[in-house]
């Protein structure tokens, strides 16, 4: 199992190993300079005391036999060691005698090269405690015609405390440096934090989870969906969207206005207030746009726009009503046909035998009378499965539904789909039945015929017709006989007859009726 560690913790590993990473190559850099430099200053400074004590008159004058008051040439040794804090200061002469200072042992007789050659030198040697760093110069007495190397000046350093001195100097840096990691941690802390709150809590595999859901939702999502920022950059578009606005390809930085050319959907994009369902036109296709602004302090700093195509809910919708239709009119059938099953049930019981066979040749003379017309003069099985289902809604309801003989109609191209047919004679014999049923005379006659250049239908209802004045606006969404929140059937009917290119006559008279006449073009 993956184990998943907090965004604190990560954030103060991270810098508790970056902060000693630093310190530990700081320390070790200071470490190696802070040496190579204490080194090379005490074997300059050894040497320049060497230099500077073999010229010193009182050293000078000892070799001369001028002075040979042994106790000042030490006195003037031990200054010269408490100035320089050096560990030891030897004074021998050409025999390697010595002269001042501390008799060393006997590895430290190192200054054949001073006396020979008069050479003036660094030496170091011994190991580990015992290593010591020696400045050698010579004692060079002038006679005037001659010089002559009559000795020489040892000036040591023990190593231990120039490593002394340094491991101080590093001790206070590591001290500084545990400060600074300190602090680092509590400003990891706190950061931490600082960003927990501002992710609302989440840590970042949550938030990586949730980036990957929402990604996999919008995508699925069929609706089309784009976020733009406040310059108008596209920061957030799924593949519906893509496919609606005709969209070939996208770039993360790419700017709406270079993907779509509409002006209209550009600016409701940009507009500060919620657009709900607007209907735009778009390219060949009828677009639903619905956009929210993402608002901060009261600044528009991007929106929200969703897109469907309205076509596809056309769709959707014709084919629900399709389904809807097919069924009211089975569940029309069924009921008729079962209640004459029951009345044949109780003549049988009773015994009327010849009641019943009664019914039944009216009932197959009925059937066959409307299956002969259906079947032989109208010929289209679209428009036949209509009437069919008609029928029975018709007898349910005790409407008479009069199909008129001189109906006929060949098979109809493919321009005419069932669901439009649907829509178009299924709404206006519903509102002929509604209006039938109020009436008297509950009679609805039907005519087709596909003479000439139009398919033309013909539904008569014997209703008390449509008021004055209402002629006009019956086609319109919202405008109903029937009550409040209907008043969409007949709007539905214009726009599909105007999609089939055709159109509408509307003849009605109070209480003699109404004539609807659909022409629709072949």
């Amino acid at each position: 199992m993956k184990v998943q560690f907090t965004l604190q913790t990560k954030i103060l590993g991270l810098i508790f190993f970056l902060i000693l990473l630093v310190i530990g190559v700081l320390t070790g850099t200071f470490a190696f300079n802070e040496t190579k430099e204490d080194v090379e200053q005490a074997e300059e400074l050894a040497l320049q005391t060497a230099q500077t004590l073999s010229f010193m008159p009182a050293v000078q004058e000892t070799f001369r036999g001028q002075n040979n008051n042994q106790q000042k040439l030490q006195l003037v040794i031990n200054k010269v060691i408490e100035q320089v804090d050096a560990s030891r200061v030897l004074i021998e002469d050409r025999e390697k005698n010595i002269i001042a200072g501390e008799e060393p042992p006997s590895q430290y007789q190192d200054t054949y090269k001073a006396l020979v050659f008069g050479s003036t030198y660094v030496t170091r040697v011994g190991k580990g405690e015992s290593e010591v760093l020696r400045g050698i110069a010579p004692i060079i007495l002038d006679y005037e015609n001659y010089n002559k190397v009559e000795g020489a000046v040892i000036v040591e350093f023990h190593m231990t405390e120039i490593s002394g001195r340094i491991s101080s100097k590093v001790k206070e840096m590591v001290t500084t440096s545990g400060i600074v990691l300190f602090i680092g941690i509590i400003g990891s802390v706190i950061l931490a934090r600082n960003i927990r709150r501002d992710t609302l809590g989440l840590e970042p595999y949550e938030i990586a989870l949730l980036f990957r859901e929402r990604n996999a939702i919008l995508q699925s999502v069929k609706e089309g969906i784009i976020a733009i920022d406040q310059y108008g950059k596209v920061t957030m578009m799924n593949k519906s969207a893509q496919q609606i606005l005709d969209i070939s390809s996208r770039d993360e930085v790419q700017r709406i206005n270079e993907m779509i050319t509409s002006d209209h959907i550009l600016k409701l994009m940009e507009s500060n207030k919620d657009v709900v369902n607007e209907e735009v036109q778009y390219k060949d296709r009828t677009l639903i746009v619905n956009t929210q602004p993402v608002l901060e302090e009261g600044k528009r700093v991007g929106t929200v726009a969703t897109f469907r195509d309205k076509t596809e809910m056309k769709k959707m919708v014709d084919a629900f009503s399709e389904v809807k239709q097919y069924s009211e009119d089975l569940r029309a059938q069924a009921h008729e046909f079962t209640n004459k099953l029951y009345v044949i049930l109780g003549l049988i019981q009773l015994g009327k035998k010849e009641e019943v066979i009664q019914l039944i040749q009216e009932e197959t003379k009925s059937q066959e009378q409307h299956t002969e017309l259906i079947f032989n003069h109208i010929q289209d099985e679209k428009i036949q499965a209509i009437l069919l289902g008609k029928l029975a809604k018709a007898s349910e309801k005790k409407i008479h539904f009069h199909i008129e003989e001189e109906s006929s109609v060949s098979p109809l191209s493919e321009k005419f789909q069932l669901a439009p047919l649907i829509i178009i004679l299924g709404n206006i014999l519903d509102n002929a039945f509604d209006a039938a049923a109020d009436s008297e005379e509950k009679k609805v006659s039907f005519f087709v015929t596909d003479f000439g250049n139009d398919v033309l239908f013909e539904i008569t209802d014997s209703g008390k017709g449509i008021p004055n004045g209402l002629e006009e606006t019956i086609f319109q969404k919202g405008v109903s006989l029937k009550g409040e929140k209907r008043g969409y059937g007949l709007a539905n009917v214009k726009e599909e007859v105007e999609l089939l290119g055709g159109f509408i006559e509307l003849i009605s008279r109070k209480d003699e009726g109404t004539v609807f006449s659909v022409f629709l073009p072949k």
